[in-house]
């Protein structure tokens, strides 16, 4: 009797540690929560049914399968894929169970009643784990869904979770089988051969639990440190546009400009990326600096007097050589920024975006004249969202342009004001349908 409840207790620990592992270690996604519920449900109650009639190797083979299906359903994309990743899964679950349920009873040479006590106050201990955790971790639990649901494992975790799969797998069935052979003494430690195996078996053991533990506290810590910088990529975000948003909140005939000019360079540059132009420096986190620090780049604005910036008619020639200077102005504000915090890809290109958004392909633009690819990409990216948005948007001294004539200038100063490059791709997004609603949709709501 002892033996069928140990037997039972084994495989709801597997079932249940494979469903955690799977969603905590692999970071594989839960189904919708309704639907992941009766999952588990019906998971169990097949897992129950096949330990019945087939015994307890079918039902945790079962288990294993059951938590591969979940992995497909869960995903949007590579469902079948999910099922080659539970292989690793009985490797890791065995380098937790057989180092702490077969080897210390072995190791200390326990009769069979001890280690049917040992056994069940370890099954006890796990169970009382797994209640707290359900009961006490529902606040975590959130957390965990709403912070890592976009986390996903590097390759090197992949490979180094499969390669600890596979070793743990070898080692728990040799340690297993080598146990079974010698489990026909009372005392299995005190024949010939444990005694001589038992050191052997105690120190494996111990450095698989150790290492299988510490491969997935070092995964759970991966999670953790890509949560917090998450978080700090966040708050940089929304303390740069609440910056840029204090000075637009002086110039009375941008509202909205920022985050309007932030939704065009991210369109242009991931139609650049999608194409491969500028394949070398448009790197994913190229781009991800270039959107986040977009609505700094008239941040030199702040010193431009009230007279000048909110002027409802036409600058004078001097007016606008005051206004021009909002671009070395922003430079030299940013470049103090990186004084004081530090050197940072994204305060590098809020430096550069600022300084040179003006700047025109044929070097007939301002503040320093340059032209042609000595321009920094993002700046090139920038100039063309920047004169669209003014185009496009009311001003007190003027309408909003139709869509369809600042398209025209758009393409009529390509090669001489803007990049090519980056010209074609604007209009490679313009020309969808569904992006050029997007586009038009955001300067109509703002007009």
């Amino acid at each position: 009797m002892e033996t069928e409840i140990l037997e039972i207790l084994e495989t709801a620990a597997i079932a249940v540690s494979g469903f955690l592992i799977k969603k905590y270690v692999f970071l594989e996604p839960d189904m919708e929560a309704k639907k992941q519920r009766i999952f588990y449900l019906v998971s169990f109650f097949l897992i129950g049914i096949v330990f019945l009639v087939f015994g307890k190797d079918a039902a945790n083979m079962t288990a294993l399968l059951l938590i591969g299906l979940n992995i497909c359903l869960g995903r949007k994309k590579h469902r079948l894929y999910g099922l080659i990743q539970m292989l690793p899964f009985p490797g890791i679950i065995n380098g937790l169970l057989v180092p702490t349920l077969l080897v210390p009873p072995y190791f200390f040479a326990l009769s069979v009643q001890e280690t049917f006590i040992y056994q069940f106050i370890l099954y006890g201990a796990l169970a009382v784990l797994f209640l707290l955790f359900y009961i006490k971790g529902k606040s975590w639990r959130s957390w965990f869904q709403d912070n890592m649901q976009h986390r996903s494992l590097r390759k090197s975790e992949k490979y180094l979770l499969w390669v600890i799969g596979i070793l743990m797998l070898l080692f728990s069935n040799h340690t297993t089988m080598q146990i079974t052979l010698d489990s026909g003494n009372v005392r299995a430690a005190d024949s010939i051969y444990g005694r001589g195996l038992a050191p052997f078996i105690g120190i494996t053991s111990v450095s698989a639990f150790v290492m299988t533990i510490t491969i997935i506290v070092l995964i759970m810590q991966g999670n953790k440190r890509s949560f917090y910088h998450e978080r700090i990529s966040r708050m940089q975000s929304g303390m740069i546009t609440f910056m840029a948003e204090v000075v637009e909140n002086r110039d009375d005939n941008t509202g909205g400009h920022i985050r309007r000019t932030a939704a065009y360079v991210e369109c242009i540059a991931k139609e650049l990326k999608r194409q491969g132009i500028y394949s070398d420096i448009l790197t994913d986190r190229y781009l991800s600096d270039m959107v986040i620090v977009a609505p700094l780049h008239d941040i030199g604005k702040i010193h431009i007097p009230d007279a000048v910036l909110n002027k409802p008619g036409r600058l004078t020639e001097e007016e606008f050589e005051i206004m021009k200077t909002h671009t070395t102005a922003g430079e030299k504000l940013l470049n103090h920024a990186k004084v004081e915090l530090g050197e940072s890809g994204y305060l590098n290109m809020a430096v550069e975006m600022a300084a040179y958004h003006h700047e025109w392909w044929n070097g007939k633009g301002y503040p320093y004249g340059i032209g042609g690819e000595e321009i920094p990409l993002c700046a090139r990216v920038m100039a063309v969202a920047d004169v669209f948005d003014a185009l496009t948007s009311k001003r007190c001294y003027k309408n909003a342009m139709p869509l369809e004539k600042a398209y025209a200038i758009i393409r009529e100063e390509s090669g001489t004001h803007f990049d090519p490059a980056v010209v074609e791709a604007f209009f490679a997004v313009a020309g969808d349908i569904e992006e050029q609603k997007k586009l038009n949709k955001i300067v109509n709501d703002m007009n």
